[in-house]
C-alpha cells in the first residue's frame, strides 16, 4: 500500500510514523521548511500524551524543552478571583505541559526516518490530486522547487490543517459552526515573577476581549487575544499593543509596554470550528483540523489530532502487506470517522461551553457580573477549585477511549 500524507503536523507527522514503522511507503509533503515552520499549537492536554505516549514516543517527548502547567489563573477586571491548581504530581507524565511543537515534530520526523518505506519532502506544496477514470483518487500533485512533481497513492491524507486543500480538491465540504472568530497571537520576554514556571492566565474585562497568557518553555510570554470575526480593524498601527492588553492587570500590561521593542508579531489565527460531513471519499482521507477544525479553548487540536492517528492507524496498518483492495481501503477510511466523529462533537459541544464565559465578558451582560460575584465567593474554597476541574474533565482525558492496537506499539 502506497500512503502520501500531506501536512507535517502533529497527525502527519505521527501517522506518518506509524505507517512507516510498519512497512508502509509513504511520503510526507510539507509545504514549509519543516513541520515547525508554522504556528500550531503547543499544549499536550493527557489525552494527546497518552496517544503520543501509545505510539512509543516517551523518550522524545522527555527530551522535548517544555513545562508542566502548574496553575490556573482566572482574572476579571484586573483581579484574581479564582486560582486552581494543575494535578502535577497526580498525572506525573500525563501533566498537562505546554511543549515546543517545532522539536516534537522534527523529532518525530526524525524517527520516521530511520525507515526504509517512509520519505520525507519539506518545501513541497501541495496543488491538487490525480484521478484515475472511476473518479478514485490515485494520487498527488505538487510543486517543489518551481518543479511540478506527480506521485502516485493507494491512499491520500490530508492532515493539512483548517483550510485543507486536500479536503477541496477531494471534494469534500465542511460545515462551519456560528463562533468563528479571530487569536491575536504576540510574544514578549516573560516578566520576573513568571519565569521559571508556567501558569496559564485567563483574563476577562466587562466590554473587552479576553486576553490568555501563559509562560513557554523559554521564558517567554505567550499571549493571545480573542475577538470576533472583524475585530482586527481595532488593532491598526503602533497603538494595537495597548488595545490588546486591555483585559490585562495593571502590573502584567506594564511589563509588556515596556518591552514593546522585544514583542514578536503579532500573528492573527483564523479560528474556523466546524466538522467535515464526510471525512473520506475515494481514494481519500481527512484527518485533525482538516476533517474537524477546532477552537483554542482548551488545547483540543493538537490533542484530538493524534487521537485521529491512533484510530486511522487502527484501520489502515490490517491492510498493509496485503495486496491492494480499494474497497477495503475506503471502508477502512469510513469507520475512523465513525469511531472519533462522537469525541469530536462532544469537544466541541464543550470549548462551546466553556467559552461562553468569554463572550458574556465582552457583552458586560448580567451572566458576567453574576459569574464576576460568584466566583469573588467561591474563589477561596478547595472544593470550588476542584469543582472547575471536574467540569473539564472530557476536554483533559477525552470522552472516548482510543487505544493503539497492541500489534501496532511496537515496529
Amino acid at each position: 500500500m502506497k500512503v502520501v500524507v500531506v501536512g507535517a503536523g502533529p497527525a502527519g507527522a505521527t501517522l506518518a510514523l506509524l505507517l512507516a514503522r510498519h512497512g508502509v511507503e509513504t511520503r510526507l509533503l510539507e509545504r514549509e521548511a519543516s513541520g515547525g515552520g508554522v504556528f500550531r499549537g503547543e499544549g499536550l492536554m493527557p489525552l494527546g500524551l497518552e496517544a503520543l505516549e501509545q505510539m512509543g514516543l516517551n523518550r522524545l517527548l522527555a527530551a522535548v524543552p517544555g513545562r508542566a502547567v502548574e496553575n490556573w489563573r482566572i482574572l476579571i477586571d484586573g483581579e484574581e478571583v479564582l486560582t486552581v491548581p494543575e494535578p502535577v504530581a497526580e498525572l506525573g507524565p500525563l501533566a498537562f505541559r505546554v511543549a515546543s511543537p517545532v522539536a516534537l515534530l522534527d523529532g518525530i520526523i526524525k524517527e520516521a526516518q530511520a525507515h526504509p518505506t517512509f520519505a520525507y519532502h519539506p518545501r513541497t506544496r501541495f496543488t491538487d490530486v490525480v484521478r484515475d477514470a472511476s473518479r478514485r483518487v490515485t494520487g498527488v500533485r505538487a510543486i517543489r522547487a518551481g518543479r511540478s512533481i506527480e506521485w502516485p497513492a493507494d491512499l491520500v491524507v490530508g492532515c493539512d490543517g483548517r483550510g485543507s486543500v486536500v479536503r477541496t480538491r477531494g471534494g469534500l465540504s465542511l460545515t462551519l459552526a456560528e463562533e468563528a472568530y479571530d487569536v491575536l497571537w504576540f510574544k514578549v520576554p516573560a516578566p520576573p515573577w513568571l519565569r521559571g514556571r508556567c501558569d496559564f492566565h485567563i483574563m476577562v474585562r466587562g466590554g473587552r476581549h479576553p486576553l490568555i497568557a501563559y509562560t513557554t518553555w523559554d521564558d517567554m510570554l505567550q499571549c493571545g487575544l480573542i475577538m470576533p470575526k472583524g475585530g482586527m480593524s481595532e488593532f491598526r498601527g503602533d497603538a494595537w499593543l495597548s488595545a490588546a492588553l486591555v483585559s490585562a492587570p495593571g502590573r502584567l500590561a506594564g511589563h509588556v509596554l515596556a518591552h514593546r521593542d522585544q514583542v514578536t508579531g503579532p500573528i492573527r489565527l483564523n479560528v474556523m470550528v466546524g466538522h467535515a460531513p464526510s471525512w473520506s471519499a475515494p481514494g481519500v482521507l481527512l484527518l485533525g483540523d482538516a476533517a474537524h477544525p477546532m477552537s483554542p479553548v482548551r488545547a483540543q487540536g493538537i490533542n484530538l489530532a493524534v487521537r485521529d492517528v491512533i484510530v486511522a492507524a487502527n484501520h489502515l496498518l490490517p491492510l498493509a502487506g496485503a495486496p491492494v483492495e480499494p474497497a477495503a481501503i475506503d471502508a477502512a477510511c469510513r469507520a475512523v470517522q465513525a469511531e472519533r466523529e462522537p469525541e469530536v462533537l462532544r469537544a466541541q459541544l464543550l470549548q462551546r461551553r466553556e467559552a461562553r464565559g468569554q463572550g458574556d465578558a465582552r457583552a458586560a451582560s448580567w451572566h458576567y457580573s453574576a459569574a464576576k460575584r460568584g466566583a469573588r465567593l467561591l474563589g477561596r474554597y478547595g472544593w470550588a477549585r476542584r469543582a472547575w476541574l471536574r467540569r473539564q474533565h472530557e476536554l483533559r482525558f477525552g470522552s472516548t477511549h482510543v487505544m493503539l492496537n497492541p500489534a501496532f506499539t511496537r515496529p
